[in-house]
């Protein structure tokens, strides 16, 4: 529990030495803590602790969302859909938001993700559609516990 309100005082920006806090929370990232990953992959993204680095945000959040954080999941849909530091990708946007919304860990961020997913479907044609589709059923099978 203590490294949990670790990660998240972190991310929420509590009164903590940023380097040292962040050198705790790589330690619990790399021994596959996903709350210490998602938070890690935050702090790249903000560059709180770390030096600003997306692709190490990415990189974190997905070994999160590999475990099931769906607030690891919901911020992979969002980095892609923005394209902050990244290339705007709508398909990878829409995995994303697929794999969040069918993640039963909060129902109120699963039907946010949902919803994302639907304005994105404006912006995308029905081979993209059916691509994203494809890509997130497998990745949800490839994952499924």
């Amino acid at each position: 529990m203590k490294h949990i309100v670790l990660a998240f005082a972190l991310v929420l920006g509590a009164p903590l030495a940023w380097a040292d806090g962040a050198s705790a929370v790589r330690s619990l990232a790399e021994q596959g803590d996903r709350e210490a990953q998602f938070a890690l992959g935050t702090m790249y993204r903000d560059g709180q602790g770390v030096k600003q680095d997306y692709p190490k945000a990415l990189r974190w959040w997905r070994k999160a969302a590999a475990q099931g954080d769906i607030d690891a999941q919901y911020a992979l849909g969002n980095f892609y859909s923005g394209g902050t530091g990244i290339a705007r990708d709508n398909v990878q946007a829409y995995v994303w938001y697929s794999i969040a919304a069918a993640n039963t860990g909060a129902d109120w961020l699963a039907a946010i993700a949902g919803s994302n997913r639907q304005v994105l479907v404006a912006r995308m044609s029905p081979a993209d559609i059916a691509k994203a589709e494809r890509l997130a059923a497998e990745w949800m099978a490839e994952h499924a516990k």
